[in-house]
């Protein structure tokens, strides 16, 4: 019998089982991919097919070289889930997700991400013009799946983009998307592994991911 894996940033859902597959030995490595235009490069991995019905959900991207400042620290609470094109996969309420970005200059910066299942400091993209901004980045994920008495190792290149408003009282109009551009694990076809271009959208419930300190 075949496993689905459903994941938040590192969450899976396995007949219909919550599984949290991240252990302190997950090994995350971000990925500086380029300048700005590769942001196209992560959301071109989504079928043609299915672009309207993305960019319906997240919105238009903001770009330009020269983005607000997004140093400091947020929270985006409730972390819910919007859609995906992958079947199945359940429209609820995440932990929340703790955000801390400092260090910008020259269109990078330096995050640092804690949620439930993960905790990951590294350096991002970020672009925009006015208010608006959008950070970018790949992730690479390798961990252990246990599978009864198996254990099975999965890797997961992904690529995760956010975007927002920037306002006195936080990111205005957040959003956050996860897109699968390779899975593969050495299950022998136990594991139903997402297809490249699988996305999957998130929004902070109150539409506004607040300034908090943590």
């Amino acid at each position: 019998m075949k496993k689905k894996l459903f994941f938040g940033l590192c969450l899976l859902v396995a007949g219909g089982l919550a599984l949290s597959s991240c252990t302190k030995n997950d090994d995350n490595t971000m990925v500086l991919i380029g300048t700005e235009y590769y942001v196209d490069d992560i959301l071109s991995v989504i079928p043609d097919t299915l672009q309207t019905r993305f960019f319906a959900e997240f919105g238009s991207i903001p770009t330009g070289p020269v983005p607000p400042k997004i140093e400091g620290s947020y929270v985006m609470n409730p972390k819910q889930r919007v859609t995906s094109n992958v079947d199945g996969w359940p429209i609820i309420v995440e932990p929340d997700m703790y955000m801390r970005f400092s260090t910008q200059h020259n269109g990078i910066a330096v995050m640092e991400l804690n949620e439930a299942t993960d905790n990951v400091t590294d350096t991002v993209f970020v672009c925009g013009n006015g208010n608006a901004f959008t950070v970018y980045f790949i992730e690479n994920k390798n961990y252990d799946l246990e599978m009864g008495a198996a254990t099975y190792h999965v890797k997961m290149k992904r690529g995760v983009v956010m975007k927002g408003q920037m306002a006195a009282d936080g990111i205005a109009d957040f959003r956050y998307a996860t897109i699968v551009m390779h899975a593969e694990d050495d299950s022998n076809g136990l594991i139903e592994q997402y297809e490249k271009g699988s996305y999957f959208i998130y929004k902070d419930g109150n539409g506004k991911a607040s300034n908090h300190d943590w």
